[in-house]
């Protein structure tokens, strides 16, 4: 169900918290629409932050990002937080940042193993691609954040587009049917 606001509009895909209006499933089959759809883009290349703390590795958060480069997509500085960072301690999120993290009480351990949320500026209800994405924080976890594919799909959440069902496809909400297939991707 999804609840309109005069401004802003946060689309978790994990449980639901007071600021999330639109709660969907990230990398299970419950989610997943047949049509790819991108909610949002980003006004500036998003700055990415990796809490000292999260669950994965520098080279795996390049190798990621390599992926999404190549679709056309651009980013800001990448860097690790210090251990004693504020967002990172308190889960808040800096401004025009995708943050990466380990899960916070709110993860559905079980039910997931990555999460993405996104907060959007949503000026245009009607042609919600136009939506700006100004911060997203993306949690997994920790036992997998060297497998192939989960950062990579967690930060395509993180760039506005929604699961899919296609088999093969990077957007696919259940990781054993995923796969590099980047149709439709491209920026």
């Amino acid at each position: 169900m999804r609840l309109l606001l005069p401004i802003l509009l946060v689309t978790t895909h994990g449980p639901a918290s007071d600021r999330a209006l639109n709660d969907r499933v990230c990398l299970t089959a419950a989610a997943a629409s047949s049509a790819l759809e991108q909610n949002g883009s980003w006004g500036y290349p998003p700055e990415i932050l990796v809490c000292a703390t999260g669950p994965v590795t520098m080279d795996r958060v390049e190798k990621a990002i390599k992926y999404w480069t190549k679709l056309g997509y651009t980013f800001g500085i990448v860097e690790e937080a210090p251990r004693d960072h504020y967002g990172c301690a308190t889960g808040k999120v800096p401004y025009n940042t995708i943050m990466i993290d380990i899960p916070s009480q709110s993860f559905k351990m079980g039910v997931h193993l990555g999460s993405t949320k996104t907060w959007r500026n949503n000026d245009n209800e009607q042609h919600p691609r136009a939506a700006e994405i100004f911060k997203a924080k993306i949690e997994i976890i920790p036992a997998w954040g060297a497998t192939e594919r989960i950062l990579e799909h967690e930060i395509g959440h993180a760039l506005g587009w929604n699961d899919v069902t296609h088999t093969g496809h990077m957007m696919n909400g259940v990781w054993s049917l995923g796969g590099y297939n980047s149709r439709g991707l491209k920026q």
